[in-house]
C-alpha cells in the first residue's frame, strides 16, 4: 500500500485522499527515497548536500547565527527573560539567515521587537534537511516558545539546478492563453494581483511538469508532519506557527559592478536564470512567468496545509516587491526585508484567531510601517 502511494506521488498522480493516507504511513526516512526518485539524483545527494554548512557560505552562516543569538543568550540569563515577552524560535533558510550583507527577516525582528529570538536558520538549507535533522524539535522543548517561524522550500526547488528538472522544454509548451486561461487571469486579478502578475502565473503554469506536482505534494507531507507532530505532542497548545512562501523572484545574471561581488558570492544566475536556459526558456517574460507560477503554487500549498489548524498562520509576500527591491535572484534588499518582517510582527502580535493569512502588500496599503 505504502509503495503504491509513493509511486503515485512521484508520478504526480496522487489524489488528495491518497495523499492523506500516505501521510499516515511514511516517516522521515522515506523522504530520501522519494526525493531521489523525483530528482533522479544519487542517494548521497539527497540529504545534507546543500551548501548551508560548507565553505564560505557555511562560515558566514555560522558566524551570522552566532551574532543573531547573542542577544538571546544574554537575555535568557536575566530573571525577567519571559516577563511580558514572546519567545520566538526561527528555523529555515536564507530569508531568515542572509549572511552578513543584508538584514534579513530575523535581523529586522531583532530590531523591531523586544522579543528574544533564537535562530536555527542556515542560508541555503533545504526543508528536507530541516525535517530530517529535526534540530527544531529539541529547541522547541527546551525553550517552549510562544512563536515558531519556519521558512523552507525555496532551496529544495532551485538548489543544484533542480529548477531545470521541474519544467518542460520550451519547444513542448504552447504559451497561448485560451478562454479558460483568461477566466483564471480574471479570478487572480479579483484576488488582488495585477493583470501582469496574473498573466505570468497562468502562463507559467503551462511550463510546470509532473515532477513539480510531485515535489509540491512532498512539501505538503513534510509541512503537515511538522504541524501534526507539534499538535500530537500536546506541549505547545498556545504556540503560534508562522510559515512564509517568498515573492515572485526575478531570474537574472545581472553583473552590475556595484553589486557584482555580492551577487557572485550568492551565485546569482545559477538558481533561476541558467537552469531555465537549459530548457530553452530564453524570453525574460516567460522566465518570470515560470518563477511566478512556482512561487504561487508553493504559497497556495502552505496556505492549504495550514487551513484548519488554529496555530498556523502564513505570511504572503506575493506581489509585494518592486523589481528594484531584489538584491539578487532570490532575496529582497534590506529595505524590502524590513517590510516583510513588519508583517511578521503584525502576525506575531495579532489576537484575531480568524486571520490566518497576512499579506505584506495589504499591510502596507493600510499604512503599516
Amino acid at each position: 500500500m505504502k509503495e503504491e502511494l509513493i509511486d503515485k506521488l512521484c508520478r504526480g498522480y496522487i489524489s488528495a485522499d491518497e495523499l492523506e493516507s500516505l501521510m499516515e504511513l511514511i516517516d522521515k526516512h522515506d523522504f530520501r527515497r522519494i526525493i531521489k526518485r523525483i530528482f533522479d539524483i544519487n542517494e548521497g545527494d539527497v540529504i545534507n548536500h546543500s551548501s548551508a554548512n560548507r565553505g564560505i557560505a557555511g562560515f558566514l552562516n555560522r558566524s551570522g547565527k552566532r551574532l543573531k543569538n547573542r542577544r538571546f543568550n544574554r537575555l535568557k540569563r536575566q530573571r525577567s527573560f519571559r516577563t511580558g515577552k514572546k519567545i520566538i524560535l526561527a528555523e529555515g533558510d536564507s530569508w531568515f539567515e542572509y549572511p552578513w550583507f543584508i538584514r534579513d527577516v530575523v535581523d529586522w525582528l531583532l530590531k523591531l521587537t523586544p522579543y528574544p529570538v533564537y535562530s536555527l536558520a542556515f542560508g541555503g538549507d533545504w526543508v528536507a534537511n530541516i525535517l530530517y535533522e529535526g534540530e527544531y524539535i529539541d529547541e522547541l522543548s527546551l525553550y517552549q516558545p510562544e512563536v515558531f517561524l519556519i521558512s523552507g522550500g525555496g532551496n529544495d526547488i532551485v538548489g543544484e539546478q533542480r529548477l531545470a528538472k521541474l519544467v518542460h522544454k520550451r519547444s513542448q509548451v504552447n504559451a497561448t492563453l485560451l478562454q479558460e486561461d483568461e477566466n483564471l487571469v480574471g479570478k487572480l486579478v479579483q484576488d488582488g494581483y495585477t493583470d501582469i502578475q496574473a498573466r505570468r502565473i497562468v502562463v507559467g503554469k503551462k511550463f510546470i511538469n509532473k515532477d513539480f506536482a510531485a515535489l509540491i505534494n512532498l512539501f505538503r507531507i513534510m509541512y503537515s508532519l511538522v504541524f501534526w507532530g507539534i499538535e500530537l505532542s500536546g506541549k505547545f497548545p498556545d504556540m503560534k506557527i508562522i510559515t512564509q512562501g517568498y515573492d515572485f523572484a526575478i531570474p537574472s545574471c545581472n553583473r552590475n559592478p556595484f553589486v557584482f561581488l555580492l551577487r557572485l558570492l550568492m551565485g546569482n544566475g545559477k538558481w533561476l536564470y541558467y537552469p531555465l536556459l537549459l530548457k530553452g526558456i530564453t524570453d525574460k517574460e516567460e522566465q518570470r512567468s515560470v518563477v511566478a507560477a512556482l512561487i504561487h503554487e508553493f504559497n497556495e500549498m502552505l496556505i492549504g496545509v495550514g487551513k484548519g489548524r488554529k496555530q498556523v498562520c502564513h505570511i504572503d509576500s506575493r506581489g509585494a516587491l518592486e523589481d528594484h527591491e531584489w538584491a539578487d535572484e532570490l532575496h529582497p534588499n534590506g529595505k524590502a526585508f524590513k517590510r516583510i518582517a513588519s508583517t511578521f510582527v503584525e502576525c506575531i502580535d495579532s489576537t484575531d484567531p480568524g486571520k490566518k493569512v497576512f499579506k505584506v502588500k495589504e499591510f502596507y496599503t493600510r499604512g503599516g510601517h
